[in-house]
């Protein structure tokens, strides 16, 4: 049997549990943090100016309105596009323009091409103007073709605006150039929100509420475009998922009546109520959507990713999620919503099905393209495991023909374009380093295009630029190009030797070692900041790091390890299969691990040893409440082991 290599403490080290104590674990916890109440009434202030070209931009929509003149929305295919894309379909025509959607192909690429352009011509002949979300600033050919077709062009985006800038008629973007918006790193989705609010406000003080409404999707589009959750940020996850809750209906997961998405709150509001049909279908789209998410069943993985068989061989399924209203929060959006829709592209799946979720004629069809995302994004999961696993296969070989520039952090994959990004996150995520995975080239004067990953310490782009090198996108995730395989092997030199200057400048200033420690650690443990006192209170802990919701980009939930004695603990499996693992210490916490079934005998083993500190094992876990038929529960999920994990997974 193998032990685990754990970081033990010596016998001398180890304090008596009644060592600790501490009266208020989440003062202590925001100490260790820095969070300031100064600190945290500030990045909670929601106030912000007015972005430039906005009155621009309200006067082009105001003479279009006035002219009865049919405009089109020419969104992103990515999570933040669908969402700003949404947006502006339905507060559009709730505003009272003819608006139709563009949906977009994302074999062309980020930008608006010509080609894009004239396709929207023969689709909308009579169209005068196109809007974009969350593309279009650097498209100028894409916006020439435009304007060479006699449609006015107004551009609303987030990102980086490049010289010599945006030639369309008006844009709205915090990122261009000249621009003063003291919050710059908000998403597409809010740039068109911020729009239409702002129109309302001047021409249409009727429908301000409404347009309000909307913010459930800029929300949405604030977390899958990882945009920094601090001021306005901060205010409009936290009003998007308010909203999202008026359409969740709540039924016992026992319960035999059907969810039926009209008996929601909001649902029964706008139904009572004058309103766009495109408007209250959005809405409707997305109660349909957290129904598809609930009665969605997918196949039961074990600890390695292979699916589970019952005992006819057939493979087991579990249930969906959004069971509870407690799962509807900032974790399903970035973890849940947003990969689904963005796995569309990466299975090269249709884009009917995003927009179609929104915006199909019937509920029924709406809710059909629901289930047709979650399946896809099953898809995704499996693909994406396949081609890392090759990916990982081909390192390991040390074949110089498949990965010979690894080392400078350069992945080649045979993979489709959709999935590089995905890859190149996990990757990263593994090798702690800046990472592009690009499609390997047929030829060696082929053009290569990739997407780059990296660090909160290396940004890409303003990094690379200045090198005479094509990165365009956010400063930790952007697509890479290169026009052949000479050039893209000076780009990922120069990524790799950059990111060790930058990366020696970190640890010289022991950011990195600061940031990997832990916020509150409890337990016997010399390094604790507090014993395990009470369930109570971590309970009240996990409460109260809750109100400091949401977390995410640039306000990170709080680290927390446990530091538990395993001689002291219950260990079981649990599940339908017995692949996960529940711990309860001696004050009743109960630590939850999920599949995680084979390290049951090594944890035994460990708890048995007779050296002073050996059976201690240091946990990194989430803590959370679990609310089910009134009654409250505190738990902790184990996110991972520090010290080393089983030497036999």
């Amino acid at each position: 049997m193998t032990a685990m290599p754990f970081d033990h403490a010596d016998a001398d080290d180890v304090l008596l549990l009644e060592d600790f104590w501490s009266d208020d674990l989440f003062k202590l916890l925001k100490q260790n943090r820095g969070w300031s109440e100064e600190y945290l009434d500030e990045i909670n202030d929601p106030t912000h100016e007015e972005l430039q070209n906005v009155e621009q931009m309200l006067e082009e929509l105001r003479r279009i309105q006035k002219a009865r003149k049919q405009i089109i929305v020419v969104p992103d295919f990515d999570m933040d596009g669908i969402t700003s894309g949404v947006i502006a379909y339905a507060g559009l025509n709730e505003l009272g323009f003819d608006a139709h959607l563009y949906v977009p192909d994302y074999r062309r690429g980020h930008d608006i091409t010509p080609e894009t352009v004239q396709d929207i011509r023969a689709q909308f002949p009579t169209a005068a103007a196109i809007i974009t979300t969350d593309a279009g600033i650097n498209s100028r050919e894409g916006i020439a073709e435009a304007r060479r077709l006699g449609l006015r062009t107004l551009i609303t985006d987030h990102h980086v605006e490049l010289a010599p800038g945006c030639n369309a008629d008006a844009a709205v973007n915090p990122a261009r150039i000249g621009e003063t918006y003291m919050h710059p790193g908000i998403c597409g989705a809010h740039v068109i929100h911020q729009v239409l609010t702002a129109y309302a406000g001047r021409f249409a003080q009727d429908k301000v509420t409404a347009i309000g409404l909307l913010r459930l999707f800029a929300g949405i589009g604030t977390v899958s475009d990882v945009m920094p959750l601090l001021y306005e940020n901060r205010r409009m996850v936290r009003d998007s998922l308010s909203i999202a809750r008026l359409l969740y209906v709540s039924i016992p997961p026992d319960d035999v009546r059907e969810y039926n998405v009209e008996d929601s709150i909001l649902m029964i509001l706008l139904r009572n109520h004058d309103h766009h049909p495109a408007f209250v279908g959005a809405f409707e789209g997305f109660a349909l959507l957290m129904k598809a998410f609930r009665e969605h069943r997918r196949p039961m993985l074990d600890a390695n990713g292979n699916a589970v068989l019952d005992w006819r061989g057939q493979p087991r399924l579990v249930s969906g999620k959004l069971l509870t209203n407690s799962e509807l929060n900032e974790d399903f959006y970035g973890y849940s919503l947003a990969p689904a829709f963005n796995a569309v592209r990466r299975i090269e799946g249709d884009m009917h099905d995003a927009f179609g979720v929104f915006m199909a004629a019937t509920a029924e069809e709406k809710y059909t393209h629901a289930t047709r995302i979650l399946d896809g994004n099953e898809r995704r999961k499996e693909l994406s495991a396949y081609y890392l696993h090759q990916l990982w296969t081909e390192v390991e070989s040390g074949d110089p023909s498949r990965q010979l520039l690894h080392h400078t952090g350069l992945y080649y994959t045979d993979a489709p374009a959709g999935m590089l990004g995905l890859m190149a996150a996990a990757v990263m995520a593994r090798t702690g380093r800046p990472t592009i995975v690009a499609r390997r080239p047929e030829r060696p004067d082929s053009p290569i295009s990739g997407s780059a990953r990296s660090p909160e310490w290396f940004p890409i782009i303003s990094t690379l630029t200045p090198l005479g090198h094509t990165a365009v996108g956010h400063e930790h995730a952007c697509g890479i190009h290169a026009p052949n395989t000479v050039e893209m092997v000076r780009l990922a030199s120069d990524m790799h030797h950059e990111a060790q200057v930058l990366n020696a400048r970190a640890v010289a200033s022991g950011a990195l070692e600061r940031a990997g420690t832990a916020d509150l650690i409890l337990g016997p443990s010399p390094d604790a900041h507090a014993g395990l006192v009470s369930v109570d209170a971590i309970k009240d802990l996990a409460d109260d790091i809750r109100t400091l919701a949401p977390f995410g980009h640039g306000f990170e939930r709080p680290v927390i390890e446990l530091v538990v004695d395993l001689a002291q603990c219950r260990i079981s499996t649990l599940g339908a299969s017995d692949q996960h693992l529940r711990l309860v210490l001696p004050i009743g916490l109960r630590v939850l691990w999920w599949n995680a079934a084979s390290h049951l005998l090594v944890l035994r083993q460990i708890a048995q040893s007779a050296v002073p500190g050996g059976s201690l094992l240091r946990l990194r876990v989430t803590l959370g409440v679990n609310r089910f038929r009134g009654e409250q529960n505190v738990q902790a999920v184990v996110d991972r082991v520090i010290g080393g994990e089983p030497a036999d997974i």
